[in-house]
């Protein structure tokens, strides 16, 4: 019996390039230092606004209409890159983020709508409360992150970091690539 591959989507801000070159900077500075299983590819930086797993091409064409819908509902806003931080145990995370600040209260409205369009398909709203952030890298391997000093590693050029949202996109994920997330549709805010 012959199987087929599993598709697996989510839904995401994506970053312009401006930020992307800055955060992969950062990140190459960091590699030196600080010993990450894999580092994110650069061109897969985003900010997660909902995780849709396997999904049919039934359920995709589904998700795109209500995702065409809903992005006309919604105006662009500003956003811009804060802070690092982490999951997980704080000597050995799982993940290494960048967070944001700016329009949060839009940001989560946004989050918001989505997971509430979502719902009906059988996508429930996560336990967890959102907390939106760019991964940079997964899996420490040692037992000695400084997880004190994160603050101290800031670039002093992030807060010249800002950018507009003014799109969603669905997003592919393919496990056995470099870089993993291929755009399958962009929805552009309030259009």
């Amino acid at each position: 019996m012959e199987s087929h591959p599993v598709h697996r989507f989510f839904i995401a801000i994506p970053l312009p390039d401006v930020q992307k070159e800055m955060l992969a900077g950062f990140c190459e500075f960091l590699g030196e230092q600080w010993s990450f299983k894999k580092w994110v590819h650069p061109a897969d930086y985003h900010l997660t606004v909902r995780f849709l797993g396997a999904c049919s091409l039934h359920q995709v064409q589904v998700v795109q209409q209500i995702l065409k819908k809903l992005s006309f509902r919604l105006q662009p806003f500003r956003l811009s890159l804060e802070g690092i931080g982490q999951f997980g145990v704080p000597t050995r995370p799982r993940i290494l983020w960048a967070g944001v600040k700016g329009d949060l209260e839009e940001l989560h409205r946004l989050y918001s709508d989505v997971t509430q369009a979502l719902e009906p398909l059988g996508y429930p709203r996560e336990k967890r409360p959102y907390h939106p952030h760019i991964t940079l890298a997964k899996k420490y391997q040692l037992h000695d992150f400084p997880h004190q000093t994160l603050d101290d590693q800031l670039p002093p050029y992030l807060d010249r970091s800002s950018w507009t949202v003014e799109e969603l996109v669905l997003y592919e994920t393919h496990m056995d690539r470099s870089p993993m997330y291929q755009p399958r549709a962009v929805f552009r805010l309030g259009e």
